[in-house]
């Protein structure tokens, strides 16, 4: 979801972060008011983008209120507002440029523990925040275009819409569709829920001219449980407008993909809220990879679609967007510092399917995490949760997914991930159709383990410190025997985690496992050939710093230092922080070497130093990075600038080798958008247009 979640999923650096709004407003169940049930009747133009309402709303009040305070899109405008006696109420908008926020005044006080029902009408044109907006073929509405009268976006509520849209297209939104006609040039669909559910999108959308491609959970791992919850299928809508569209999967792909995510979530954790999933992909202004999963309904840009395929992809997109059908569509967050059990906790169970299903995808995950979360600044606590969303997408990555990631992987190491899954499955249970919070899940974990687990809490998600583990060797009476100390810094004294190592012997690698106690714990193994060197915390398991992050802290800083536009004058002083950068980390513990030989080849272009260009961009062509989708973007820069580079001497054949070295990578890679050089600001262009370029230049000569 987007939180409602990914969505935007701009997971890559240079994309929106998740479609939320800068400022969210009104986004949480207040301890005032809360939403219960809506009666919408509504007509929407896909082409105009405009929409008519008449929208009946049950409120429920938990202290005594005079007026309510509601949110609804700015650019509706709201023609009246009756009390279930069919007063008209007075009501006005935020002085606030851009709010949706309206308070109601009630002829009649809502007392505490009692409702009120509210009728509305309203119109206008609504244009929907990235990463969907509209397009000639859909118009999708998420909650947080606040699209009706809303208390909170996670309200839980029962739902009963009436969606009228020009003949030819259809709607979808969360629920069963109970009737579907036609009343002249406008087909009605009318959709209800079963139960109480958390969002109230919609879409509208050319009718697909090819049928769905659907795949049936009847035999799912947990189906057995009962209740209506239990999955039954999952449904991808197709079209053929973006079934045209080159390098698009084979149409039924994504239900196949997220078949096994949603057995695997469902043995976990239980059935999801809603019996189906349907898949939605969709034409995104914004170019790139987005998710938004609302209760039974996930939308994805159609990038996902085009390139599921595709080994450079993004394959911790789908379980994350997946994930959200529990977490936050079947318990929501309580509050904005609540969301690392929303988003953090979706990375982490998207690690969790990855790490059976890819396990190489898992290990880049958190290899990144380990390297890009620890080195981050400033350091921003967890607990900010989900107003990181309304900062710098770099913020949102680093903290809410990788680190809030990280802390569950941790976590696993103080109760272990038996008690971990326990803890989730009996939280889900739970709180099922409620908001939670932070304490609710620490309570829980506690009485699964046993024991207070304040320390870990206060420590990982309230606070901002990182510890640093390092493994001593002492001598030992015996080579059977390894002895050592794990010193712990900057950690809380009553804090403990279970620590692995992997001690190397000529005759193979013995596991051992400590658990600390204080500052410094001593350990002894058995081993039974002379052990030559440790490893500790192989597997990167506890949020730590690591060589990684510390390297890459070192080469940010060196970097900071670059202007933001370069110059003729600046160019070589320039060129100098790359060399410095490289140089700090010889072993390229940081993973960032080929990134930095790349842009340094780039910036030696532009002074035309050739034969340094050329050695930094083979440099960038041979070189790996920490993931395969940055590792194939590098390359293929690395690829066009060298092409050039040998063009300009006069090697057309070499320049023609790039040029087909460079198109034969993944073609979502070819397709994203990059900064071509930071010597001409603004300039951008497709990889995939200028390798092509390059290819017809140097065919001609």
């Amino acid at each position: 979801m987007v939180l409602p979640a990914l969505a935007l999923v701009g997971l890559w650096p240079g994309l929106p972060c998740r479609g939320e709004p800068a400022a969210a407003q009104n986004r949480f169940p207040g301890s005032a008011l809360s939403a219960q049930r809506y009666v919408i009747d509504v007509t929407i133009d896909p082409v105009k983008f405009t929409l008519s309402a008449r929208a009946g709303a049950t409120f429920r009040c938990s202290k005594d209120l005079g007026s309510l305070e509601l949110s609804l899109n700015p650019h509706l405008r709201l023609a009246a507002v009756h009390d279930s006696e069919g007063h008209e109420l007075a009501w006005q908008r935020s002085n606030r440029a851009g709010s949706p926020r309206i308070s109601i005044q009630l002829k009649n006080p809502c007392t505490a523990g009692t409702s009120v029902q509210l009728q509305f009408e309203y119109a206008g044109t609504v244009h929907p925040a990235p990463p969907f907006q509209p397009a000639p073929g859909h118009y999708f509405l998420r909650d947080d275009d606040f699209w009706y009268p809303q208390a909170g976006v996670f309200d839980f509520t029962e739902n009963d819409f009436t969606i009228r849209v020009p003949a030819g297209c259809e709607s979808l939104t969360s629920g069963k569709l109970v009737d579907e006609h036609r009343e002249g040039s406008v087909a009605v669909y009318h959709w209800a829920t079963a139960h109480a559910v958390n969002g109230r999108a919609i879409a509208v959308l050319a009718r697909p001219k090819r049928a769905p491609a659907v795949q049936e959970l009847q035999a799912m791992p947990g189906a057995d449980k009962g209740g209506a919850g239990a999955p039954e299928r999952v449904e991808e809508v197709c079209s053929d407008e973006i079934a045209a569209l080159p390098g698009t999967a084979r149409c039924g792909e994504l239900a196949r993909r997220a078949l096994p995510v949603l057995q695997k979530f469902t043995a976990l954790l239980g059935p999801p809220p809603e019996s189906s999933l349907t898949i939605l992909p969709l034409d995104n202004a914004t170019e790139g990879i987005a998710g938004y999963s609302a209760p039974g309904m996930l939308v994805v840009s159609d990038w996902v679609a085009r390139f599921a395929d595709e080994s450079a992809g993004t394959p911790g997109l789908l379980p994350h967007e997946i994930a959200h059908q529990w977490f936050p569509n079947g318990a929501a967050p309580a509050s904005a510092g609540d969301g690392w059990l929303a988003e953090s906790l979706a990375e982490y169970l998207a690690w969790r399917y990855l790490l059976e299903a890819d396990p190489e995808s898992a290990r880049a995950m958190v290899a990144e995490a380990m390297r890009d979360a620890v080195a981050y600044t400033p350091a921003r606590p967890l607990s900010l949760g989900l107003e990181l969303l309304g900062g710098p997408w770099s913020a949102a990555r680093a903290i809410l997914y990788q680190r809030g990631m990280l802390v569950f992987r941790t976590l696993e190491t103080v109760i272990d991930r038996e008690r971990v899954d326990r803890a989730l499955a009996e939280f889900y249970k739970r709180y099922e159709g409620q908001s939670a919070s932070i304490a609710d899940f620490r309570a829980v974990c506690e009485r699964i383990a046993g024991r207070k687990l304040g320390w870990f809490f206060d420590y990982f998600i309230q606070g901002t410190e990182i510890p640093t583990i390092e493994l001593r060797r002492l001598p030992s009476e015996s080579p059977d025997i390894v002895a050592g100390e794990i010193a712990v810094k900057d950690f809380p004294p009553e804090g403990t985690v279970r620590v692995e190592m992997a001690l190397r012997t000529t005759q193979g690698v013995v596991e051992h496992s400590v658990a600390t106690r204080g500052a410094v714990t001593p350990f002894s193994a058995n081993v039974s050939a002379p052990a030559n060197g440790i490893t500790l915390d192989p597997d990167q398991r506890i949020l730590r710093w690591t060589e990684a992050a510390e390297r890459s802290r070192a080469q940010s800083a060196i970097l900071a230092a670059l202007p933001d536009e370069f110059t003729a004058e600046n160019m070589p002083a320039a060129i100098e922080l790359y060399r410095r950068a490289i140089a700090d980390d010889p072993d390229d513990a940081s993973g960032r070497a080929q990134s930095l030989h790349e842009r340094l080849g780039e910036l030696e272009r532009e002074k035309e130093e050739w034969k340094a260009a050329l050695e930094d961009l083979e440099a960038g062509i041979n070189g790996h990075s920490l993931s395969p989708f940055d590792t194939y973007l590098c390359r293929a820069k690395a690829y066009l600038f060298h092409g050039e580079v040998q063009l300009h001497q006069g090697q057309a054949q070499a320049a023609l080798d790039d040029a087909r070295s460079g198109l034969a990578l993944p073609q979502l890679v070819l397709m994203e958008q990059v900064r071509v050089a930071r010597a001409r600001p603004g300039a951008s262009l497709m990889l995939e247009q200028a390798l092509e370029s390059l290819r017809n230049r140097a065919s001609g000569q």
